[in-house]
């Protein structure tokens, strides 16, 4: 290669692009000591699905009501039920038997609380950490164990939601 060119060139603009990569790492903002770990100790960014944020605790009250408490990491909430978009994957419950036979539940999903979805539109409708679900069961379930599921999508308060997923526990006869 001609000595003109790389003197001219090359070297210069090896130069250019080495003052830009130093610029550019110092103008990129340093995290914060605590972001991207949630209230829980998880870490959102490592998140993959749903079910690395939220978890649920089931009690069964008496012989006939269920509570299902949501445990939902840091700044994350689910969609209410019903969903105030069509587009929205609502929060639902279900229970089944040891078994598998499924039980038909009469749920009492809460209201939730509003937030503003940024699209000009409506607040829509989502759960917290700590929301509860209530359901009354049949009479004939009433000394079974239930293997209870509650289908939900995490999603952030920034708006990043993940894919949905079915998160379980086992609410033993009272």
């Amino acid at each position: 290669m001609n000595k003109s060119v790389v003197l001219g060139w090359v070297i210069p603009g090896l130069a250019a692009l080495a003052v830009a990569g130093v610029l550019l790492a110092w103008q990129w903002p340093a995290p914060d000591a605590g972001e991207g770990v949630a209230q829980s100790g998880l870490d959102d960014k490592a998140a993959k699905t749903t079910a690395d944020l939220v978890a649920i605790r089931a009690v069964r009250t008496d012989a006939r009501t269920l509570r299902v408490t949501l445990d939902i990491a840091g700044d994350w909430h689910v969609n209410a039920n019903p969903a105030s978009l069509d587009f929205l994957i609502p929060t639902v419950l279900s229970a089944d038997t040891d078994a598998g036979a499924a039980v038909p539940l009469t749920v009492d999903y809460p209201a939730g609380r509003d937030i503003d979805s940024g699209l000009g539109d409506a607040p829509w409708r989502v759960y917290d950490d700590g929301s509860v679900i209530t359901a009354t069961l049949p009479e004939a379930s009433a000394t079974e164990p239930l293997s209870v599921a509650v289908q939900v999508q995490a999603c952030h308060d920034s708006g990043r939601c993940l894919t949905p997923d079915t998160v379980r526990a086992q609410a033993d006869a009272p």
